[in-house]
Formats: structure tokens, C-alpha cells, sequence
């Protein structure tokens, strides 16, 4: 019975056919990489691990993609800033981005947009700084509806707060 509805759900997301669709339309990614932030510039930062999702839409014009995303994920990072333990929160972005086709199955990207991030510190106090965000990466087609991704971004958050995160991912296409 597993192994029955497992062959299922692989077929399902391979789609029909093993020739590559063109990658326009919505798209989710599941994210998971290393978080690198600054809470207190001078003092060093504190990396962590990073999960997160994101929903995204592409448009094709002409050779180039065009897209929004949007993205939601945490950190396990924390760190002593003074006296005060400071534990990386919630990081969210909202932004645009444009691929460049390599080959038929792979892509390089571009994205930059806004970027908001929230520090909670041991006494209760909490930062919410927002920003901007700036990264690249690549994806490549798996088949037609699923795709894998890996990316940087630097994220600055305002005041003294700044970041940086390596991100993979696996996605799908609707």
C-alpha cells in the first residue's frame, strides 16, 4: 500500500511527459540552509540553521523570467550582544526576481526587494527591523513540475542589524 501510493506521488509530480516545461506560472519551494546574522555589528555574528517556505510567480518576456516572491522562515541562531542573549526570530522577504535561461533546464537568477527580520532578546524586548534584501542563485529542473534551487542573499535590516543566508531548496510548479 505505501510503496503503491509513494510510486503515485512520484509520478504525480514528474508529470506525463520528460520533456521540460517552460517554468512561468506559481511555484512553492520548501528552503533549508545556513543563517548568518549580526545582531550587534563588532560584537560577531551567529549562524544558525534555516527553514523555511516560499511561494513565488513567473512570467516569461521575451528570453528573460520575471518574478515576485514571497518568503517566511526562522533561525536557530543565537547570540550575546552585552549582556543580553539575543535569538534570531522570524525572517520574511517580499521581492522581485529575473532568471536568465543557461540551458533548457537550468536558470540563473537575480532577486532584490524588501526584507523584514525580528530579534528577541532574554528581557523580553524584541527587534523588528525591515530593510532591503539583495541575492542570486540557480534552479534547475528535475521534470517538468519539480525543481531544485540553491541561493545567497545579504539582508540588511536597519540600524545595526545585517544578514546572510545560503539557501537550498526543492520546489514545485502548479
Amino acid at each position: 500500500m505505501f510503496r503503491t501510493a509513494l510510486a503515485a506521488a512520484v509520478l504525480f509530480l514528474a508529470g506525463a511527459s520528460p520533456a521540460l516545461a517552460d517554468p512561468t506560472g506559481l511555484r512553492t519551494t520548501a528552503l533549508a540552509g545556513v543563517e548568518r546574522t549580526d545582531a550587534a555589528p563588532g560584537s560577531g555574528a551567529s549562524d544558525g540553521l534555516y527553514l523555511g517556505g516560499q511561494l513565488g510567480y513567473d512570467w516569461r518576456l521575451g528570453p528573460v523570467i520575471v518574478g515576485v516572491e514571497g518568503d517566511l522562515g526562522g533561525s536557530s541562531a543565537s547570540q550575546l550582544v552585552g549582556s543580553r542573549q539575543a535569538d534570531q526570530g522570524v525572517f520574511a522577504s517580499a521581492a522581485v526576481r529575473i532568471a536568465v535561461p543557461v540551458t533548457s533546464s537550468l536558470r540563473g537568477f537575480v532577486r532584490g526587494g524588501y526584507a523584514y527580520h525580528e530579534v528577541t532578546y532574554d528581557t523580553g524586548r524584541a527587534f523588528h527591523g525591515s530593510g532591503w534584501t539583495l541575492g542570486g542563485g540557480g534552479e534547475l529542473d528535475v521534470t517538468q513540475r519539480v525543481f531544485v534551487r540553491v541561493e545567497y542573499r545579504y539582508s540588511d535590516y536597519g540600524r545595526t542589524v545585517r544578514g546572510q543566508q545560503f539557501l537550498g531548496g526543492v520546489g514545485l510548479r502548479f
